[in-house]
Parts: structure tokens; C-alpha cells; sequence
């Protein structure tokens, strides 16, 4: 069986960060090994597992949160962003001539 190594950086089980812990684990990012141990860890430590649930639920919200914009809103603002790069161009091109000269 090979082992994994694991990054000092990522090794959660020197120092205790709750917060730190929840975001590793709910993104995924830590090796299989150090995932079982917080998996085990978070049945007793209250503080870890509030971390983690509160993460989940504020995802939760704000992924049921969402509302679109009305097409006419999204269209307003492409036009906007569209203008603003136009502007933008033409503005370099502006300042590129008057070095030229």
C-alpha cells in the first residue's frame, strides 16, 4: 500500500483551525488520509463541525439565492460593458498617437 505524502502546509492536525479545516475539506483538497481523519475528528470537535455545516448551508443559500436579471437588464449592461471596451480602444489608440508625435 503507498502512502501519501501530505503537504506540512495541509497537515490539519497540527494546528486546529476550524475555518481552515471546512474550506479544505468542503473544497476537496486534501489527501484521502487527512479527509477519513477529520471526517472522524468532526464527531467530536463542535467547533469544526459548526465550521463545516455553516459552510454548507451559506453555499446552500446562495445558490438557491439566485435570481436572473431581466433581458433587458443583461442587455443594458453588455451594451455598457461593450461601449466601455470601445471607448477604451479608441482611448489607447488616442494617447498612442500623441507619443508618436
Amino acid at each position: 500500500m503507498s502512502r501519501e505524502r501530505i503537504d506540512p502546509a495541509l497537515d490539519i492536525r497540527r494546528a486546529h483551525d476550524p475555518e481552515m479545516n471546512a474550506s479544505l475539506y468542503l473544497a476537496g483538497e486534501l489527501p484521502r488520509r487527512l479527509t477519513r481523519w477529520l471526517e472522524r475528528h468532526l464527531l467530536e470537535c463542535d467547533d469544526c463541525w459548526r465550521e463545516v455545516w455553516l459552510a454548507r448551508r451559506g453555499r446552500f443559500i446562495a445558490e438557491h439565492a439566485r435570481e436572473l436579471a431581466p433581458p433587458t437588464l443583461r442587455d443594458a449592461v453588455r451594451g455598457a460593458v461593450q461601449l466601455s471596451a470601445t471607448e477604451y480602444r479608441s482611448a489607447r489608440r488616442r494617447r498612442a498617437w500623441f507619443r508618436r508625435r
